[in-house]
């Protein structure tokens, strides 16, 4: 990767090598960003891991393009928010995400985040956009296809190799094949649960990864599925829980893992309680009795844990 810490210096390069974006830097004061991209028989690929930014297609953008562009963003950490038209849509570390780049958009990353983005054209009768896919799909997990897809993408990154065109066209040939095949496994996945369990599954991994946050609400998680309040709590209703409980039980089984840890007699509870989401020490005592039967203080007399 190239780092650089000039904010011009990294929009002339993704404007000249990749995509003609307008990017919003949170912190120009402190921006820091690592980039390395290519283009292969047409598709362009770039690994990045960048301070905080916007990146958004503008309608002026949009109306310089010669034909529609799909877009793939697989996240591996910090966070992500992206926004079309009225779909509002998180990406967490080990998600990938497909949408049409060809009309207005904007992606949000948090402060350090690592991603890999591949930017393709393709035709106005192309099966994905025919199919409705990029604005069917929510984010997917990084697994199978989608992985392999990724790992052809992060070779062609590291590897400075001069390819032959027919050895072009074969890559991006079977980079579409593994997409495609990752694509038909979440659309099965999206029919036999009528769409309810991959929302429910992203609302969980979402209060898993800010289980250290109070202030994330209902409301607010909702909004970053880009989901009513009403159909966040019908996927919950799958698993007899509420988001509420789902989270409160999950943050009583993490501080149960830290005071049953090596270190775990020494910690302070109240810091701990406010650690994870709790007002105060009291009212995280009595839930985890009611969760444990025993007070975390009883937790922290018990036998330690020892790693090896």
């Amino acid at each position: 990767m190239h780092p650089t810490d000039s904010v011009n210096g990294w929009r002339e390069s993704i404007h000249q090598d990749f995509f003609p974006l307008d990017l919003q830097v949170i912190h120009p004061e402190r921006f820091r960003v690592e980039s390395a991209t290519k283009v292969r028989a047409g598709s362009h690929m770039a690994q990045i891991r960048a301070s905080e930014h916007v990146a958004r297609m503008t309608d002026a953008a949009c109306r310089r393009l010669s034909q529609p562009c799909i877009k793939v963003v697989w996240l591996h950490q910090g966070e992500a928010a992206y926004r079309q038209g009225s779909r509002k849509v998180a990406l967490l570390p080990g998600q990938w995400l497909l949408y049409e780049a060809s009309r207005p958009y904007s992606l949000e990353m948090s402060d350090c985040a690592h991603f890999t983005v591949l930017f393709s054209h393709v035709s106005p009768n192309d099966a994905w956009l025919q199919r409705g896919l990029p604005g069917k799909l929510g984010p997917q997990p990084i697994e199978e296809a989608a992985r392999l897809a990724l790992d052809m993408i992060s070779s062609a990154l590291n590897e400075d190799l001069h390819l032959q065109s027919r050895t072009q066209l074969a890559f991006n040939l079977g980079l579409r094949a593994l997409l495609d095949a990752a694509l038909q496994d979440e659309s099965a996945s999206l029919a036999r649960h009528g769409g309810r369990r991959p929302l429910l599954e992203e609302a969980k991994a979402c209060l898993l990864a800010h289980l250290t946050d109070s202030r994330l609400t209902s409301d607010q998680l909702a909004e970053r599925l880009g989901v009513s309040r009403r159909a966040l709590y019908k996927a919950f209703q799958a698993d007899k829980e509420t988001p509420q409980s789902f989270q409160l039980t999950q943050r009583l089984l993490r501080c149960r893992d830290v005071l049953l840890s090596e270190h775990g007699a020494h910690l302070n509870l109240t810091r701990l309680a406010y650690e994870y989401g709790f007002a105060d020490a009291a009212h995280f005592s009595r839930a985890y009795k009611r969760q444990f039967g025993e007070s975390p203080s009883q937790a922290q007399r018990k036998p330690r844990r020892i790693s090896t």
